[in-house]
């Protein structure tokens, strides 16, 4: 977040429009609003089998607003788990271009994606996109290989963006554990990496398979990456904030879905990142909790 900070400072102003895709990872919200940084929401398009897709034009309508100056993007996303395709990042490359936008793209989740997807970094493409050639992509270890205490991130400048004028003074921010650890994890982490994948690929379906026996009302579309499920609990009649109830009379701490934007109401996001045991555990007491 400190990254993205640094080079919403490079290329926006003091009131500037910012689109993000919501739902959207809760500190988008937060740290744009510290920026002094207006929040531009452009929702994800729903799918009639409960998962997200893209909605370009509701994205090219809001790029068209005369105050947006930049998008903030997450890919893979954060909370739904999807991963944009080369063909809609192009397509997002081509409206960037026409309405004068800068893309800043969140790649953190990037090593925890599922095999059957493929993610395509935004500055793979800059050959083809005047925009994605002038994108900024920030991301870290410290997801995939669980690092974020240790405070060391990556901001990578595309071939057409600059990072000279970023004050020196952010570069301190970060932390030389973190930096050694995110060099060991990138090195020599790949063996871990893939069994963490295998885990949470079996979580995943465990995942599903556990709510569709205790809780079937509850609407869940397995990620394309991230150890994140978006749950949809409209239809327990717990309220606008499930995690709420979940966390009194469950005793289950869920991310509260209104955290994430307007569409977040009714949703909670559940971290499978766990033991096969504790998914199990948890699934219960969730199904305990409703009427």
């Amino acid at each position: 977040m400190a990254g993205i900070d640094a080079v919403l400072d490079l290329v926006t102003a003091p009131g500037d429009g910012v689109v993000i895709s919501t739902p959207s990872y809760p500190p988008f919200f937060s740290f744009l609003a510290l920026a002094g940084r207006q929040v531009v929401e452009a929702p994800l398009g729903r799918m009639y089998s409960g998962g997200y897709e893209l909605d370009l034009d509701r994205l090219a309508s809001e790029f068209a607003r005369s105050d947006v100056t930049a998008c903030l993007l997450s890919n893979p996303h954060n909370p739904t788990g999807l991963v944009f395709s080369r063909d809609e990042l192009l397509a997002i490359g081509g409206l960037a271009q026409r309405y004068s936008i800068r893309l800043l793209v969140d790649e953190i989740h990037a090593p925890l994606v599922y095999a059957g997807t493929a993610h395509t970094p935004i500055l793979a493409l800059a050959d083809e996109s005047e925009a994605a050639a002038r994108a900024f992509v920030v991301t870290s270890a410290s997801k995939a290989w669980n690092l974020p205490g240790l405070k060391a991130a990556l901001v990578v400048a595309g071939p057409e963006a600059s990072l000279e004028a970023v004050p020196f003074e952010v570069f301190m921010g970060t932390g030389l554990f973190g930096v050694i650890a995110s060099e060991v994890a990138y090195r020599s982490g790949g063996p871990w990496l893939d069994s963490l994948l295998a885990g949470l690929d079996a979580n995943r379906s465990l995942l599903g398979e556990l709510l569709a026996s205790a809780l079937p009302n509850v609407g869940y579309r397995p990620p394309a990456a991230t150890y994140l499920a978006w749950l949809d609990c409209r239809r327990l009649g717990l309220g606008d904030d499930p995690a709420a109830a979940f966390l009194e009379r469950g005793r289950v701490a869920l991310s509260p879905g209104p955290r994430f934007g307007e569409l977040g109401r009714g949703f909670a996001r559940l971290n499978f990142a766990t033991s096969p045991e504790i998914l199990t555990e948890a699934v219960a007491r969730l199904a305990a909790v409703t009427p």
